[in-house]
């Protein structure tokens, strides 16, 4: 799927990622109560890359002391409309239409939740290199010492290297929708999907020039039975990533 193709599906679903919950629900968000809110101040700047609703940046900008948060997303449905009451500013565009209309060195925080499965080629080394070079421009657009936080899905493997399954669902959804959603019950028919290990995921963000500082894993309930045997557990991690000195060690494009 191509971005426009991607925006086009996004737009058709939007429904099904959008967040049942107000602000006013929400007792505690772990990439903000637990970390963004202990260290940011005042004048501080985030940027959420596949934004969607915009809840978490609503939530970020009326629980902690950021003063200005950006969001962007390649589906217009998605976005909060005109009519809405936010505080944030959104704008239409996709993370890999690069470079993102931002200054370089104008953000604290960048981040990405659950979005880097879904920025797919045409394999799953394409769609490797295209999330290092949405990476690394993220690490451009941190201020020094900023931080680039990561949340997404991860799939242990029951037998041989993790990334067997993580395979197996790209290209089961490629070629064997059916087959796929006995591994991911989110899998769903026209919407490829690669994920990655969390070793994976830690060597893409080193490459991209940002040490991680922090790592957080939460493993996802069991499910059904071909997913226990297909799949060893899957979990939610939250990489945090703090900007080095020095740039991207391989070439992100």
């Amino acid at each position: 799927m191509d971005e426009t193709e991607v925006g086009a599906y996004f737009d058709t679903a939007s429904s099904e990622y959008t967040h049942d919950q107000e602000i006013d629900g929400i007792d505690f968000w772990p990439t903000v109560d637990g970390f963004i809110d202990q260290r940011c101040s005042a004048g501080d700047r985030v940027l959420e890359i596949g934004c969607g609703d915009g809840l978490f940046l609503e939530y970020v900008l009326e629980r902690t002391d950021v003063s200005e948060a950006y969001g962007v997303d390649i589906s217009t449905a998605m976005l909060p409309g005109p009519e809405e009451d936010v505080r944030a500013r959104y704008l239409q565009a996709s993370a890999t239409d690069l470079p993102l209309p931002f200054e370089p060195e104008s953000f604290d925080y960048v981040v990405f939740s659950d979005v880097l499965h879904h920025l797919v080629g045409d394999s799953r080394s394409h769609s490797r290199c295209k999330v290092q070079a949405v990476l690394v421009e993220a690490r451009n657009l941190l201020r020094e010492g900023g931080h680039l936080i990561v949340k997404d899905i991860y799939h242990h493997s029951p037998v041989g290297p993790d990334e067997l399954t993580s395979y197996a669902i790209f290209y089961g959804l490629k070629h064997l929708t059916g087959l796929a959603s006995l591994v991911d019950e989110q899998a769903t028919d026209g919407l490829l999907v690669s994920f990655y290990t969390e070793d994976e995921l830690v060597e893409m963000l080193e490459q991209a020039g940002t040490t991680v500082v922090r790592k957080e894993v939460e493993r996802m309930p069991d499910a059904s039975l071909p997913r226990r045997v297909l799949i060893e557990e899957s979990a939610c991690i939250r990489l945090y990533a703090e900007k080095n000195h020095r740039g991207p060690t391989v070439d992100g494009g």
